[in-house]
């Protein structure tokens, strides 16, 4: 009897799954363009500064830093600076049949405490969202799109300041904050703008992802495809 090993077993399926990913890149290069230019133009990077941060970072910083570095509204500002898109990208997705569409960010957060200089703080960080295919009434394949969010591992953050040993427990605080509230908040709010923007895709993208779902995943391929 033939016995195969555990460790062969995986390295087939990280090669398999490498090979899929490398295919995928290839051929959906001209829709990821699209996509994010499609984003671009539904005004995306103007929205994500409408995002509160102040006041969830000022309720954080009050417990963690004391009041007296965020009493009154005049003195104790944060503000959204230089955001950027990259290019969106789809990769394989380990847990299902679908595909992740994932959209890198980056942008600076400045925190104005009072009597004391501004902070600066650099983030980039990627948004995740699950495309993947569902039968209609009438038993043709259409664009789904599931989990939304924001993903923790690609949260980086760096301080653009100067730090002193002095400044380093505020610094390790703001960072720890900021990221609880770009992984909680952030999504959260990014999230319901993204669905509708992906409901009311141009039909031509919308069928192109439809046909690269179908030659990627587990779908019937002869079930007439149709944008929803």
């Amino acid at each position: 009897m033939l016995k195969v090993s555990s460790l062969f077993i995986l390295l087939c399926g990280l090669i398999a799954s490498s090979s899929a990913q490398e295919v995928l890149s290839r051929v959906s290069s001209h829709i990821t363009d699209a996509l994010t230019q499609g984003l671009l133009g539904m005004n995306f990077l103007p929205t994500l500064q409408t995002i509160d941060f102040q006041g969830p970072l000022k309720d954080v910083f009050s417990l963690v830093l004391g009041h007296q570095l965020t009493n009154g509204e005049a003195n104790f500002m944060v503000q959204m600076k230089d955001l950027r898109l990259f290019q969106v990208f789809l990769e394989t997705s380990p847990d299902f049949k679908g595909i992740d569409l994932r959209m890198p960010l980056a942008f600076s957060i400045q925190i104005k405490f009072p009597a004391l200089n501004p902070y600066i703080f650099h983030v980039r960080t990627d948004m995740k969202v699950q495309l993947y295919l569902e039968k209609d009434v009438d038993n043709r394949y259409q664009l789904t799109f599931g989990h939304c969010r924001i993903v923790p591992e690609t949260v980086w953050i760096q301080s653009g300041n100067v730090i002193t040993p002095m400044k380093n427990f505020i610094v390790e605080n703001i960072e720890r904050a900021l990221g609880n509230v770009i992984i909680h908040n952030f999504g959260a709010k990014m999230c319901p703008f993204i669905n509708s923007w992906l409901y009311n895709l141009n039909p031509q993208v919308t069928n192109q992802l439809i046909s690269l779902l179908l030659q990627h995943g587990t779908y019937q391929a002869t079930v007439e495809i149709s944008a929803k």
